[in-house]
């Protein structure tokens, strides 16, 4: 019956369409039950947390139709700071009472089918307060629906306009209506958050904050509409600072409303006027201007901001305060409260005194105010801070002050005022910093208006109208900082192919206007995608612009397809450059980690594979896109690193640099500094010679003219000494600069100027004087805040603070003897003995706060984590520069030591606090300290529980450590202290939490006291005067060496009797048994590890990897080489032993060149420390160095012997020890044949070495194997030499290396490792590099001919078969009697140019070289090969030949001459009756052309005729480097010229018949001759209908090829008298 009455009464209400939205009658009162709790900590129980809650009754009533009032009754605050939940919450009573006046405030409200709308409220209710109103409204907003009881939509609430799902249930026993609605607060349509300090950050899918919040209600149905009879509320925000596993923390907010009775007095209004307020979307108040760290009540910013600032002024002279970085915070919030007005009123009382200058100035750029920012235009315009001083704040401006549109305004208004403009450094600064402002504005706003950047980009249309080049650049600059894709047309205008303003301007520039791109991609990708794309697919462009294009492109994080088309094109690409460029950063892309790339990895991994692998062996001179990134997703952190390393000519120094660092962490990303450095033509300018400058216009004019006869030849364009960079700070460029020739030497004459030498005087003079200054210098490291709105109505903050404060107090003196004279000369300073006095104490304090919980202005309730860290290092020091005896010393004296000179402590707090009672502040640490107690038997339980962990703490830890260091007199101790949460589980994020400290002391050792520290060294004849104990090497013949020698016997017994099978073996081991104990130590300290590699290496190792001496003459003989080399290669003076054993200790016979001595005076005046002597025997190239202990007592030694046995051949000897005879080790290092390659063999021997290094060898040793697997090293079992390590490299080939390393019981081999650059080295080629043989007088020269030689560019020529510098190989057909360039200096310079012909009568090459004011002539006769100069024969006995400049030379190599000019661009030219090699430095590649190519690396554009033609035929590109004969009245035997050819016959093109004109000029025979000998040739031809014009054949080479037909090219021609 009961079921049959609940269905009827079920079927009448449905019958009258129940309204679920809630209904408050106009006539009733709804009283409710209101609380709120907010609390904040790591969600384990037994910790500390922080947090508040509300109590309170709510009326609410309707007034009108659809508008209702809401009251609080008999309101509460409770502030919570303890361990939860065992500590209670404390009443604020102060601050409820104070803010009771606006709480009790009635506020009206649309409200309408359960949605909140409009809210109103006197204007006497203060932001906060309205917003603990709209946490009880956010509540009540409910979007029911009448047909559905599942849905989601985005809903309007206190947090935002947030995604939320609806289950609407009915409970039909209980007649009630169960409504559950979540919000997920990361998915947001409009998320109310406030970001401060994240402006660079890009947030990536890997969220480390996430929320949500879940409202559940229990409503009675009716007709007329729903009663809520109660409802809760529970938002969690969860903050993951490392990773999910490493432990989180969390935010959390309740809100309970429960119905308690119908009231029928309504709610009366107060009689004030009602403003709208918004509506139920919270309004931030002035949290923005407290910082959470601490709460302070302002009252007074100007008076309170002087209190700190005497504070920080008084407190920081002699040393750091602890308390300075916090206090520097506070001076920073006081300011950002203070108006203009009062900022100026600090001004105008402290500029005037440096100390207070210095910290206003400092803390004015951190405020981040528009007032302190008009602060530093108006002051700045007014005079009153210097340039420098500018210079310097606005830098950190920039990058400190939220953006925001007045803030805007004042730097456009500061940047482009005539003041500013003057300044060219302060303008550059300025701009990139409006730049950097738009794009940190931007960041926050999405929708900023284009209007922003009209005035850049009004200057850039006035800028390119007037070609300015450098306003253009830094505008571009400025634009490219800024971001806004409204820049896009602006700079499209600059970019080639899409504005014709580009042609005109440098490479360079255009560059930037491509970089410039870069930013607008981050926010716009399929915007700048198609732009980019064009720029890289125009082939017409500079390789460099298409290189910076395709950055450009996978900055835009390109799909997979668009990655595929790119790999496309370069499988057709001919510009090697550009096809090494892209596909290394391809390659690297593939091995991406990191979250924000994993799309591009995976389009990389795909384009990888279109490509082909051969592309791997490209070398390093080719140009380069790097990419490495180590990213750990359990960690959410990680790092990368970008390098582009763009070439043009393969030259060793690249064209550019770029390097960027990135960083990951906490699911947000930023690039945190990027460089890039541009070197156009600064290799060239710093290694060529300047001597022939006044031989240029007579040499150009002869060069010139030889050149004329070239058929359309065109220079290269000539780059110009230019060294540019740049440095980007968290992505926007801080700085630029460009360094050309004109600024170094305007640079140079202003050191000239009598302003300079003025300054360099007063310094001096001051200096002289004596210098003391205090020194105080704050930074605001870091500042980075969230702040978001809970459904309390009361916003969380997520907070980093790091701040420093660093104080030293200096004093300078300084002592010149003699007196320096007038007028100074910075010369002089060579010729006195310079004194120097200098004392400091630096001193920095550093404080870091990280905070979650609630920050308002009127009471803070957090938990916060803090490092505080302190150091004090004083220092005394005192340096001795005597420099014409060439004496150096420097003192450290002694000083006061604090107790301490650094401190750092760590803790985790929980903190309560408000405004009205903030003496009364609540500070709980979150771990609780807790009494000893058996650890062993909590460790052992087992607790099987759904509950939360619960905490358990051990005892601190706290233990002390010592070191001595009795040579320094000083004893340093360290004293750590820590105690954290200890947990079932291991947290890592619970380990940290707690109590953490260190403290780091420096007290004096035990023993007399030292008085001071000395290091001196003394170079040249006085330096024997400066030893200070006498040095003396142990007589073979002392009881001393007696006791050594029988433990060498002990040592090589083993090794001997294991050496027994060998006779050769064992007669030596019977040699050393009998021998004396002179014979016993050279054979131990020179024969032994050559016994013990023959006795235990394996011979089947020996045979794989054979190592053939340079040095003997059998192995120099395959290398065909005169006999006077391989006298001076084979010539091995005395071998080390025998060098030795003449004499023994050096300081016999030589002082030493340089003593150096370490020591510590002490107070009794005995010595400690050590002394080093180095003595230089010059006829037998030896260096011996002797180090000593000091103490009398103390015969400790390191005697270090090295030689130069050779040019191919090093050795030393390093003992050590008691008078050096304890340990020991030898070391060689030769050249040699490995193989048939040359090779480089470096081996360790060792006698005896200490214990330690032989155990931590043996544990090494288990490991290399593993890991030498792991880098793809092959691994063998060898039974090599027991105590020897050998290592071999040789160079099989210019790209690739082998490697072989032979430990005792393995063998490590690397073979084919391929190079980052070909290295041209051959058998003979070692001992080419080094022509003179006097190593030691020659070694600057020496190794500047031997860089040139391995990094200059190789053209050469065998029989008829060319390799050109790019190693291509093809046929050279030569003409007779005609010269054919093989190499010049193709731009503007013509430093030097090579011609190659072949004589028609001996069908012999000859070559003649233009170089300087010289015309060298060499050519073979029978099987001599002689030299002319200048039409003068040189005989072959007056050789060498230099220069007057010194900078060509002529010599005798090998079979032939050679002829070297490095500093000219020309490394040397070889000739021989069978063959001739042209050798360019590595700075002339990309500009020389000719038979030998441009040397560039461009194998795919090769055959360059010199109109810039690319041919296709290897003998048409030879034939148009032919110097042609204009008739037959030239000098020279030449009697062709190059012309266009007519095709002989008729062809059909594209339907019509056509005559045929050749494109490529073609070798003919002048008028009147007759061809001798022709070849056929094959080459382009250029068609056009019979019926056409005649075709202009000067401009033929400009037609384009429709179709390749063969011709016939004339190699020798006869003459008649007809030919004119």
């Amino acid at each position: 019956m009961k079921l049959v009455v609940l269905a009827l009464t079920l079927a009448l209400v449905a019958s009258q369409h129940v309204n679920l939205a809630p209904e408050f009658s106009t006539s009733k009162t709804y009283v409710y039950k209101y609380e709120a709790l907010l609390l904040g900590g790591l969600p384990v129980e037994g910790l500390a947390r922080a947090g508040l809650k509300v109590s309170s009754k709510v009326l609410i009533s309707a007034v009108a139709e659809n508008i209702l009032l809401l009251k609080l009754q008999d309101p509460e605050i409770f502030e919570y700071s303890g361990v939860w939940p065992k500590d209670p919450f404390v009443p604020a009573t102060k601050l409820t009472a104070a803010l009771a006046s606006q709480l009790l405030i009635p506020i009206k409200f649309e409200y309408v089918n359960g949605v909140v709308g409009r809210v109103f409220a006197p204007a006497g209710v203060s932001p906060t307060v309205l917003n603990v109103h709209r946490g009880i409204l956010n509540i009540l907003q409910l979007n029911l629906k009448k047909t559905q009881n599942v849905y989601e939509l985005q809903e309007a609430g206190a947090q935002g306009v947030c995604k939320t799902h609806y289950l609407i249930n009915e409970d039909v026993k209980a007649q009630r209506i169960v409504v559950t609605k979540s919000k997920d607060l990361t998915n947001c349509q409009e998320r109310i958050i406030k970001d401060l300090g994240l402006a660079y950050l890009e947030t990536l899918e890997a969220k480390s904050l996430t929320g949500a919040a879940t409202y559940n209600y229990i409503m009675k149905p009716s007709v007329t509409g729903g009663l809520i009879t109660e409802a809760t509320v529970r938002e969690l925000h969860q903050v993951t600072p490392v990773a999910q596993m490493g432990g989180v923390a969390q935010m959390e907010a309740k809100q309970s409303l429960k119905f308690l009775e119908i009231e029928k007095t309504p709610i009366v209004p107060i009689h004030a006027e009602y403003l709208a307020r918004g509506t139920i979307l919270y309004e931030f108040a002035t949290e923005i201007l407290q910082t959470p760290i601490q709460l302070l009540r302002i009252h007074n910013a100007q008076a309170q901001a002087i209190e700190i600032l005497n504070h920080l002024v008084a407190n920081n002279v002699a040393k750091v305060h602890e308390d300075a970085p916090l206090k520097f915070i506070q001076l920073i919030q006081v300011l950002r409260v203070a108006t203009f007005e009062n900022i100026e009123a600090i001004w105008a009382q402290f500029h005037a005194r440096p100390e207070y200058r210095r910290w206003i100035l400092d803390t004015i750029p951190v405020v981040g105010t528009p007032a302190a920012v008009k602060f530093i235009k108006e002051k700045f315009l007014t005079g009153e801070i210097s340039l420098p001083e500018t210079i310097q704040i606005l830098v950190a401006a920039v990058h400190m002050v939220p953006a925001d549109l007045e803030v805007i305004r004042i730097f456009s208004s500061f940047a482009l005022h005539h003041k500013v403009q003057e300044q060219p450094v302060l303008r550059e600064i300025a701009m990139l910093g409006y730049g950097t402002m738009i794009a940190k504005y931007c960041a926050a706003v999405p929708t900023c208006p284009a209007e922003l950047l009209k005035p850049i980009h009004d200057l850039a249309a006035e800028a390119i109208a007037k070609a300015d080049i450098a306003e253009i650049t830094l505008l571009l600059k400025v634009l490219g900082n800024a971001g806004h894709p409204a820049s896009l047309k602006p700079i499209m205008k600059l970019l080639p192919g899409f504005g014709s303003a580009a042609a005109a301007l440098p490479i360079r520039v255009q560059v930037d206007a491509i970089l410039a791109l870069r930013t607008i991609a981050k926010r716009e990708p399929k915007m700048i995608q198609p732009v980019a794309l064009q720029l890289f697919m125009d082939k017409a462009l500079h390789p460099e612009l298409r290189m910076v294009a395709a950055v450009v492109l996978f900055e835009t994080r390109p799909p997979v397809a668009l990655v595929s088309t790119i790999a496309n094109v370069l499988k057709k690409e001919t510009s090697m450059q550009i096809v090494s460029f892209v596909y290394s950063y391809i390659k690297s892309l593939t091995r991406s980690t990191a979250p924000d790339l994993a799309s591009v990895a995976a389009a990389s991994n795909v384009a990888i594979k279109i490509l082909s692998p051969k592309l791997d062996k490209l070398c390093f001179r080719y140009s380069r896109g790097l990419y490495a990134d180590i990213f750990r997703s359990s960690a959410m952190a990680g790092a990368a690193g970008t390098a582009f390393i763009i070439n043009d000519g393969a030259t060793l120094l690249p064209r550019t640099v770029v390097a960027k660092a990135r960083a990951y962490l906490a699911g947000a990303a930023a690039d945190l500094i990027e460089v890039g450095v541009r070197t156009e033509g600064l290799q060239e300018a710093l290694l060529k010679t300047h001597a022939l400058e006044d031989l240029e216009n007579d040499r150009l004019t002869k060069m010139q003219r030889v050149m004329k006869v070239l058929a359309d030849w065109k220079t290269l364009p000539k780059t110009q000494p230019l060294a540019s960079g740049y440095i980007k700070f968290l992505g926007q460029e801080i700085a630029f600069a460009n360094i050309d020739k004109a600024l170094v030497d305007r640079a140079v004459q202003l050191a000239q100027t009598v302003d300079a030498k003025t300054m360099l005087k007063d310094a001096l003079k001051a200096l002289q004087t004596g210098i003391a200054a205090h020194i105080a210098k704050p930074l605001l490291a870091a500042e980075v805040r969230r702040i978001f709105p809970t459904a309390v109505g009361v916003p969380m903050e997520l907070s980093l603070y790091s701040a420093a404060v660093a104080t030293a107090a200096v004093k300078v003196k300084g002592i010149i003897t003699p007196p320096l004279p007038e007028p100074l000369i910075a010369a002089d300073l060579l010729k006195a003995d310079i004194k120097l006095e200098a004392e400091a104490t630096p001193s920095i304090a550093a404080e870091t706060y990280a905070v979650m919980g609630v920050n308002t202005a009127l009471i803070q309730a957090a938990v916060m984590a803090r490092a505080k860290a302190v150091t004090v290092l004083p220092a005394k020091l005192q340096a001795i520069a005597d420099i014409p005896k060439l004496n150096f010393k420097i003192e450290a004296l002694p000083v006061p030591v604090p107790e301490h000179i650094a401190k750092v402590r760590f803790e985790t707090l929980a903190i309560a606090r408000n405004i009205e009672d903030i003496a009364a502040e609540r500070i709980t640490p979150m771990v609780p300290v807790i009494a000893a107690q058996r650890v062993s038997s909590l460790s052992s339980e087992i607790i099987y529980s759904d509950a939360a962990p619960q905490l358990r703490a051990g005892t601190p830890i706290h233990k002390t450590f010592c070191l001595p260091a009795a040579l320094l007199g000083l004893k340093g101790c360290i004293e750590l202290t820590s105690s954290n949460a200890a947990l079932i589980k291991t947290i890592p994020l619970l380990n940290v939490i707690g109590q953490h400290s260190a403290q780091i002391a420096v007290r004096p050792a035990d023993g007399p006291a030292i008085e001071r520290l000395e290091v001196e060294v003394q170079v040249g004849p006085k330096a024997a005067e400066k030893i200070l104990k006498e040095i003396n090497i142990i007589d073979e013949e002392s009881p001393e060496a007696r006791a050594i020698i029988e433990q060498l016997k002990k040592m090589l017994e083993p090794a001997l009797k294991a050496s027994s099978s060998s006779s050769s073996s064992s007669s030596r081991a019977s040699q050393l048994s009998s021998s004396s104990s002179s014979s016993l130590i050279s054979s131990a300290w020179f024969g032994s590890s050559s016994i013990l590699s023959s006795s235990s290496s394996s011979s089947r190792m020996e045979k794989q990897y054979p190592f053939k001496k340079y040095h003997k003459d059998q192995y120099l003989n395959s290398a065909q080489l005169t006999s006077a080399q391989l006298r001076s290669s084979a010539s091995q003076r005395a071998s080390f032993e025998a060098i030795y054993k003449e004499n023994k200790f050096l300081g016999n016979a030589v002082t030493p060149v340089v003593v150096a001595i370490f020591r510590a005076v002490r107070a009794d005046h005995k010595l400690l420390g050590y002394q080093a002597a180095a003595y230089l025997d010059k006829a037998n190239w030896r260096l011996q160095t002797i180090i000593s202990a000091l103490a009398e007592t103390d015969n400790w030694k390191m005697c270090a012997d090295g030689v130069i046995l050779s040019k191919f051949k090093v050795m030393s000897k390093i003992a050590w020890g008691k008078e050096c005879t304890e340990y020991a080790t030898i070391l060689k290092a030769e050249a040699g044949i490995f193989g048939a390659a040359p090779a480089a063999r470096v081996e360790l021997e060792w006698i005896t070495i200490p214990a330690i290094v032989t155990t931590y060898a043996t544990k090494l040793n288990k490991y290399i194997p593993g890991v030498a697997l792991m880098a793809g090293i092959s691994v063998a079992k060898a039974k090599n030499s027991e105590k020897q390590i050998e290592l071999t490299v040789a160079i099989p080939t210019e790209k690739s290396v082998d490697i072989i390393a032979k430990l005792p019981l393995m063998t490590l081999s690397k073979l084919a490792l391929p190079l980052p650059f070909a290295v041209p080295i051959s058998r003979e080629a070692i001992i080419r590099a080094f022509p003179e043989d006097n190593i030691l007088d020659n070694m600057q020269s020496e190794i500047f001919f031997f860089f040139t030689f391995f990094t200059s560019a190789q053209c050469s020529m065998e029989r008829n078969m060319l390799t050109t510098f790019n190693n291509r190989r093809y046929k050279n057909e030569m003409p007779n009697s005609c010269y054919q360039v093989l190499a010049q200096d193709c731009t503007n310079e013509l430093k030097f140019s090579v011609l190659l012909k072949k004589d028609q009568l001996t069908e012999q090459n000859h070559i003649n070289v233009k170089i300087a004011d010289l015309d060298v002539d060499l050519y073979p006769t029978g099987s001599d090969v002689l030299v002319k100069i200048n039409g003068m024969e040189v005989p072959v006995s007056s050789l060498p030949y230099r220069h007057a400049s010194g900078s060509v030379q002529i010599r005798q190599k090998a079979q032939g001459l050679a002829l070297h000019a490095p500093k000219l661009g020309l490394q040397e030219v070889y000739f021989s009756k069978d063959q001739w090699r042209v050798n360019v430095v590595d700075w002339m590649r990309g500009q020389v052309c000719g038979l030998c190519g441009k040397a560039d690396g461009e194998t795919r554009q090769e055959y360059s005729t010199p109109s810039g033609y690319q041919t296709e035929s290897p003998v048409s590109f030879a034939h148009s480097w032919v110097l042609s004969a204009e008739s037959c009245r030239d000098s020279t035997e030449c009697r062709m010229k190059l012309e266009s050819v007519k095709l002989e016959k008729q062809i059909n093109v594209n339907g019509q018949d056509s005559k045929c004109y050749s494109v490529e000029p073609v070798l003919r025979c002048l008028p009147g001759c007759l061809p001798l000998k022709t070849m056929p040739v094959t080459v382009g031809y250029h068609c056009l209908p019979i019926e056409s014009s005649s075709l202009d054949l000067d401009s033929i080479n400009e037609k384009s090829v429709d179709l390749r037909e063969t011709a016939e090219a004339h190699m020798a021609c006869q003459c008649n008298a007809r030919c004119a």
